[in-house]
Parts: C-alpha cells; sequence; structure tokens
C-alpha cells in the first residue's frame, strides 16, 4: 500500500471515531434510561428496607409494651406479698403483745391495769421502751427530706434511714413508713399526700412495707438515665493521674450510687481493667516476685492487693 493510500485509511478512522450529534443524544438517552431504571430499583429496595424497620420497630415496640406490663405486674404481685406479710407480722406481734393478753395479771404477776412504782414498759426486745417519748416518738431524730431535683439528695437520705432501721430491727413496716415520712416537708410531703390519697381512692394496695415504700420514691425521685449514666460512668472509669485510694473510693461510690451488685470477682477485674500503665507494671513485678498469689478471689486477697499497690 502506497503512503497515499495510507493516509486516505487513517483519515477514514479518524472519521469513523467522530460521534455525531444524533449519535450523541440516542447514547444520552439510553444512559438516562439506565440510570431510571437503577434508580427505580434502588427506591423499590430502600422502600422494603424501610417496611422491614418500620416492622421491626413495631414488633419492638411491641414487646417493650408488654415487658413493661409484665414488670408492672409483677411489681403490683410484689407489693400485695409484702403487704400481706406485713400484715401477718403485724398481727403476729400484736398476738404476742403482753398488753393484749387477755389473762387476768400482767407479766410481773400484778393484776391487769395495776403498774407499780418505777414499772417501765417492756419492748418485744425485752428492754425498756425507753427509746421513745411520751407520746411514741423516737428519741432520735429522723432527717429531713425536701424531694428537690438533687438526686443525691434522696439517695444520701435513704441511706441514712437505712442506717436508723439498722440500728433499730425491731420497728414494725408500719412504724419504719410514719417515721419516715414524719419528716417529709415541701415537695416531698405533698407528693407523698398525694400519692398515698390516690391510692386509697383508686383502690390500690396502700404501702405497708419499707422497701415498697423505697421504690416509689426511688421510681420518683431517681430519673431512668441517672442510674444508666452512673453505669456507663463506672464502665469508662479510669485511674488516671488519681492516687490508688482516690481512684478505688471513686469505684466504689459510683458502683454504691448506681445500686451495682456484682461479684467479688468482677469487681476486682473492674479495678485492675482501670489501673494506669504505671500501676499494672508494678501489678506485673509484684506477681512476678510472688508476693501476691490470686489463688481465690476473696475480701482478704482483694484488700491485700490494693494495699500493695498503694505503698508502689
Amino acid at each position: 500500500m502506497s503512503a497515499s493510500d495510507n493516509k486516505i485509511v487513517n483519515q477514514e478512522n479518524k472519521n469513523s471515531d467522530i460521534i455525531t450529534w444524533r449519535e450523541y443524544e440516542a447514547l444520552r438517552n439510553e444512559m438516562r434510561r439506565e440510570f431510571r431504571i437503577k434508580d427505580d430499583e434502588l427506591k423499590g429496595t430502600v422502600d422494603e428496607i424501610k417496611q422491614t424497620l418500620d416492622a421491626t420497630n413495631e414488633t419492638v415496640t411491641g414487646l417493650a409494651d408488654q415487658m413493661t406490663d409484665i414488670q408492672r405486674n409483677i411489681a403490683d404481685m410484689r407489693l400485695a406479698i409484702e403487704n400481706l406479710t406485713a400484715q401477718q407480722q403485724q398481727q403476729q406481734d400484736d398476738d404476742e403483745d403482753p398488753e393484749l393478753e387477755d389473762d387476768a395479771h400482767n407479766a410481773r404477776g400484778a393484776p391487769r391495769g395495776h403498774r407499780p412504782r418505777g414499772w417501765v414498759p417492756l419492748g418485744r426486745n425485752g428492754r425498756g421502751q425507753d427509746e421513745e417519748d411520751g407520746l411514741g416518738k423516737p428519741k432520735f431524730s429522723i432527717p429531713k427530706f425536701e424531694g428537690g431535683a438533687d438526686v443525691e439528695e434522696y439517695l444520701t437520705w435513704e441511706l441514712k434511714i437505712e442506717k436508723l432501721w439498722s440500728l433499730h430491727p425491731n420497728y414494725s413496716e408500719d412504724k419504719k413508713i410514719k417515721l419516715a415520712s414524719s419528716e417529709f416537708d415541701g415537695y416531698a410531703l405533698r407528693w407523698w399526700d398525694s400519692l398515698v390519697r390516690n391510692r386509697d381512692e383508686d383502690g390500690a394496695q396502700p404501702i405497708r412495707t419499707w422497701r415498697a415504700m423505697k421504690e416509689v420514691m426511688t421510681s420518683r425521685f431517681v430519673p431512668t438515665n441517672y442510674l444508666r449514666n452512673i453505669f456507663d460512668k463506672l464502665t469508662l472509669l479510669r485511674q488516671g493521674v488519681k492516687t490508688v485510694d482516690e481512684y478505688y473510693m471513686e469505684m466504689e461510690m459510683l458502683m454504691q450510687r448506681g445500686r451495682v451488685r456484682e461479684s467479688l470477682e468482677m469487681t476486682m477485674q473492674r479495678f485492675l481493667n482501670g489501673l494506669n500503665w504505671l500501676k499494672k507494671q508494678r501489678l506485673r513485678d509484684v506477681l512476678r516476685e510472688g508476693r501476691f498469689t490470686p489463688c481465690a478471689f476473696s475480701a482478704g486477697a482483694f484488700d491485700a492487693l490494693r494495699s500493695l499497690l498503694y505503698s508502689a
């Protein structure tokens, strides 16, 4: 083929690579059609996913409602059982009370109604009833509770009340409720009176145990997200620049506030995981030196381990 022939062929090839406007429009329309098809398919897929998610959300919501109903029923059953137990205990206490006996003589052998000089009524624990004044009020002071927005105010009040009940184990449930509510003030007083009145009007079980009283007060004065936030803080707690003592005290405080109940093994693992790098290195040295052997998880072993880390 001559040079002139090659030139003609190359020119024809170049001309064949050129797309006319009509061909361009046809190609553009075809691409648009393909895009519309893909877009419709994608929208259909998205709609199916949305429908699936909506159905899943409805199912989860239904299950959550059922769980709430179950928990409410369980709480009502527990309250009814506690009230029945309190009634039985009160009846038993009344039956055992020497003041209510039908015999003609009292426990000291004197006729009923006769009180020898210097006579002091005996409590059920056999001690003189000198813990109360003449009006039946305790000589110790009940902490006041006003029902503010501060969660710590309620938790501190509850802890103080628990300490008092531990010092007076013979107090009946009814007496605990009356004493605890006797120092309500402000919003707490109005809320408690309204709660008692509404339960009576609705025919609901009255609150007859200290545990039931704590439950209704916790549900009112401790937000549901409070315990979750406390647990999150506990999970993320690290020693950082704090001393071992400060770190452990903060962990203990969070566990108390969050009412965390776990095994000692889990608490020790939580404590060790949050130690800073230097203390973890110190722990490795202690284990390598054989100064501490974690053969068993116990309170004594935990205390010994913390003591070793304190001194490091």
